[in-house]
C-alpha cells in the first residue's frame, strides 16, 4: 500500500506540472514551406540533458530517471499535399520524443492517402525501475530493472468510405533482470532463513488484428477478429547462498526454478451504432477464447536448521481455458430538445476451467503433496437508468437508478470419474445504487453542478469492496474572458462486512484551480488540492501454527498538492516559463513511526499506518530566438524527495538540458 501510495503522489506530481524538456515553442514559417506538390512544417530540437543526484540513488531512478547524455528532444514533421491529390501520399505527420536514450522514448507516425489508405504506428520504450519495499533505509532483496517496448501499427484501407477495413498488429515486450526471495525447507517454522533468487525476466506479447467495417441506412457496423499471444521465459537461479537472515544456520546449495507459461486468447469484437434525432442506439460485445498453459519445476539443495541434509522438488503444472464474454447495450431517448433518457445494460461473464495440480515431492521422506484446482466462473449482469433534464437554461438535473446482480462460483478440489472430491462454493452479490445531481447557472459566467450517490451491495467480494457507501460532490466554475476559476469537493464513504473482517474508509477531496491570460505574453495556471483518507479494517491471520483476531490494519493520509506555472513573453525575442510542484503527506501528524499508534499495539502495524513524506519540484526555461528558424533553449529542474520516517530513501536532483530547435 506504502508503495502504491508513493507512485500515485509523484505520478500525481509529474501530471500536474511537465517536465522542463522538451521545450513547446514553435519555430519556422507557421504555414510551413512549399516543396513541389506539398506543403512541409518541421522542427528538431537537439540537446544535452545533465544531471546530479544525492541521497537515495534508487530512489531517483524509480521516479525521475533522467541521465546525462545526447538526446534529439523532441521533433516534428508535417507534410500535406497541396490539393489533397498526392501521387503516393497527402499526409505524413511524424513526431518523436527523448530518443536517444532518455528512460521515455516514444515516436508517432501517420501516412495516409485520401480515400485509399491510412496508416497510423506508435512505438514507446520505457525504462522501468522498481527497487522493491524497504523499511528503515535497509537495502531490499527485491529488484525489477526492465526495459518495456510497445508498438502499434494500424492500416485502414478505403478511410472515407462506407466500407473499409482494417490490420492491425500490437507487440509488448519486457526484458531485463530482477532479484526477488523465497523461504525454504519449512515455511512455517519460526526463524527460517530467507534466499535471495536472480530472475531474468523474458515477457513477449503479440496480437494480430483484422476487420471491417460497413455503414448502411444509418447504421454502422463493424467487426474485429484477433489473435493475442502470450509468452513468459522467467526463469529463477541461486548458487550458494547462506541467505538473508543472520547466524541462520539454514542453508542452499543451489536453487533453480522454470516456470514456462504460454498463452493464446483469439478474440471477437462487434460493434453497432446508429444516431438518429430521437434516438440512439450503440452496442458492442467480444467473446475471447482463452488457453492458458503453464509449469513450474522448481528445485532446491541445501541444509536445514538443524544440519539435515534437504532435496525437495515442487512441480505445479497446469492447462486451463478461460472464456470471457462481456456485452452492453445503450439505448438514449430524446423526447424533446432538453430531456434525454438514456437505459444501458451490461453483461459480463469470465470462466476459468482446466486441471491445474500442485505437487511437492520430498527427495528425503519421499512423500508428495497434492491440491487441485477445477473452476472459476464470475458472471455480472447490470442495468441502469438515467434521465437528463434541462428545463431552463439557469436550471437542470439528472438522477439514475442501477441494479447490478454478480454470481461467483468457485471449485477448487478435482473432478475424478464424474465424482467432485470437494464442495462447490457459490456468492451471489446484488449491488443497488442510485445517482442525483442539479446543474445551476445563475449568471451566464457561473455554473455550479451538485451531486451525490448512494448504494448498497449485500454480499461485497472483498473487505475493501463497496458495501453500504455514499458520496457527496460540488463543482463550481466562473469563467469570463481570460480568466477561469474552478473550485470542486467531493466526500466517499463506504461501509463493509465480510465473514472474517470488516472494514471502512472515510476520504474527503477538496480543490481549487485559475487559469488567467490577462495579455498574449502572460499566463498563469495555479491549482491547489489536498486528499484526507482514513481507512480501517479489521485482521484476522495465522502466525506461529495460531489464528490471530482482534487487530485492525489503520491508515491516515492528508495529502496536499499545489502547482504554479507562469509564461512570460518578452515581446518576440524569448520566452520564459517558470513552474512550481509540491506534494505533500502530512500523515496523522505523529513525529515517528511508532508515535500515536491507533488500534495496535505491533509495531509492525503501527509502522505502516501513516507515510508521511514530501516531493518538490521547481523549474525555470528560457528560449531564445535566434531567428525565425533557429531558437537556443535552456531548462533547469530541482527534484527532491523525502520520507519523514526513513530518511535513508530520500534524494534530491538537479537536472536540466540545453538544446537548439530549429527548422529546415
Amino acid at each position: 500500500m506504502r508503495t502504491l501510495l508513493t507512485a500515485l503522489l509523484l505520478t500525481g506530481a509529474s501530471l500536474a506540472q511537465p517536465t522542463v524538456a522538451p521545450t513547446p515553442d514553435q519555430v519556422g514559417p507557421v504555414r510551413g514551406e512549399n516543396t513541389g506538390d506539398y506543403n512541409v512544417v518541421n522542427s528538431f530540437e537537439l540537446g544535452y540533458r545533465f544531471r546530479t543526484v544525492g541521497g537515495d540513488f534508487d530512489s531517483y531512478r524509480s521516479t525521475v530517471n533522467y541521465g546525462d547524455g545526447i538526446r534529439l528532444l523532441g521533433s516534428s514533421l508535417t507534410i500535406n499535399s497541396k490539393d489533397g491529390q498526392g501521387r503516393f501520399f497527402d499526409e505524413i505527420v511524424l513526431t518523436t520524443s527523448g530518443l536517444g536514450n532518455d528512460p521515455y522514448e516514444s515516436a508517432v507516425l501517420r501516412i495516409q492517402k485520401n480515400r485509399l489508405y491510412r496508416y497510423d504506428m506508435t512505438w514507446r520504450s520505457n525504462d522501468y525501475y522498481n527497487p522493491g519495499l524497504r523499511t528503515g533505509g535497509a537495502t531490499s532483496p527485491h529488484l525489477l530493472d526492465t526495459i518495456y517496448h510497445t508498438q502499434d501499427q494500424d492500416l485502414t484501407l478505403f478511410p472515407q468510405s462506407n466500407i473499409k477495413f482494417f490490420l492491425g498488429y500490437t507487440r509488448d515486450h519486457q526484458e531485463g533482470p530482477a532479484l526477488s526471495t523465497e523461504t525454504l525447507f519449512g515455511s512455517l517454522i519460526p526463524g527460517n532463513n530467507d534466499f535471495t533468487l536472480f530472475e531474468n525476466v523474458r515477457r513477449i506479447r503479440n496480437e494480430y488484428r483484422i476487420g471491417n467495417e460497413v455503414k448502411f441506412f444509418g447504421i454502422r457496423l463493424n467487426w474485429t477478429r484477433g489473435w493475442e499471444d502470450f509468452k513468459e521465459d522467467s526463469p529463477y537461479v541461486s548458487g550458494p547462498n547462506l541467505g538473508l537472515v543472520p547466524n541462520n544456520t539454514t542453508t542452499v546449495t543451489s536453487f533453480q526454478r522454470n516456470e514456462p507459461i504460454h498463452g493464446t486468447s483469439p478474440y471477437w469484437r462487434v460493434g453497432l451504432f446508429t444516431d438518429h434525432k430521437r434516438f440512439s442506439v450503440n452496442g458492442r460485445f467480444t467473446y475471447t477464447s482463452g488457453n492458458h498453459d503453464f509449469i513450474l519445476d522448481e528445485t532446491a539443495i541445501g541444509t536445514a536448521r538443524f544440519g539435515a541434509a534437504q532435496n525437495q522438488q515442487v512441480v505445479t503444472f497446469g492447462d486451463a481455458q478461460r472464456p470471457v464474454a462481456t456485452g452492453n447495450l445503450n439505448i438514449s431517448i430524446y423526447p424533446t430538445s432538453n430531456l434525454t433518457i438514456t437505459n444501458s445494460t451490461a453483461v459480463y461473464s469470465i470462466r476459468m476451467v482446466g486441471n491445474s495440480t500442485f505437487e511437492q515431492f520430498n527427495n528425503a521422506t519421499l512423500g508428495i503433496d497434492f491440491v487441485n484446482f477445477q473452476y472459476l466462473g464470475i458472471r455480472y449482469v447490470s442495468n441502469e437508468t438515467d434521465i437528463n433534464y434541462q428545463p431552463t437554461k439557469v436550471f437542470g438535473f439528472y438522477g439514475g437508478y442501477q441494479y447490478t446482480n454478480r454470481l461467483i462460483r468457485s471449485q477448487e478440489d478435482a473432478i475424478v470419474q464424474g465424482t467432485v472430491s470437494g464442495p462447490n462454493v457459490n456468492q451471489t452479490n446484488h449491488l443497488q445504487d442510485g445517482t442525483f445531481g442539479i446543474r445551476i447557472r445563475p449568471i451566464r459566467p457561473l455554473t455550479i453542478l451538485l451531486d451525490s450517490e448512494v448504494g448498497r451491495a449485500d454480499t461485497p467480494f472483498a473487505p475493501v469492496s463497496d458495501g453500504n457507501y455514499h458520496t457527496l460532490g460540488a463543482r463550481v466554475q466562473y469563467k469570463l474572458k481570460t480568466l477561469t476559476l474552478s473550485a470542486y469537493t467531493r466526500a466517499n464513504y463506504n461501509v463493509n462486512a465480510v465473514t472474517l473482517s470488516t472494514y471502512a474508509s472515510h476520504a474527503r477531496t477538496y480543490s481549487a484551480n485559475a487559469a488567467w491570460t490577462p495579455r498574449d505574453w502572460f499566463t498563469l495556471d495555479t491549482g491547489y488540492s489536498k486528499l484526507h483518507l482514513n481507512t480501517a479494517g479489521g485482521i484476522f491471520y495465522f502466525a506461529n501454527g495460531q489464528a490471530i483476531s482482534g487487530e485492525d490494519s489503520v491508515y491516515f493520509s492528508n495529502i496536499h498538492t499545489a502547482n504554479l506555472g507562469a509564461r512570460f513573453g518578452l515581446k518576440k525575442y524569448a520566452d520564459i516559463y517558470l513552474g512550481y510542484s509540491h506534494v505533500q503527506d502530512t500523515g496523522d501528524g505523529r513525529g515517528n513511526p511508532l508515535g500515536k499508534p491507533v488500534a495496535t499495539s505491533l509495531p509492525a502495524f503501527q509502522a505502516v499506518q501513516t507515510f508521511p513524506m514530501l516531493y518538490l519540484s521547481p523549474m525555470a526555461r528560457l528560449s531564445i530566438r535566434i531567428s525565425e528558424r533557429v531558437r537556443w533553449n535552456i531548462g533547469y529542474q530541482y527534484y527532491g524527495f523525502r520520507e519523514d520516517f526513513y530518511a535513508g530513501q530520500g534524494f534530491r536532483s538537479n537536472t536540466g538540458y540545453s538544446s537548439v530547435l530549429w527548422s529546415f
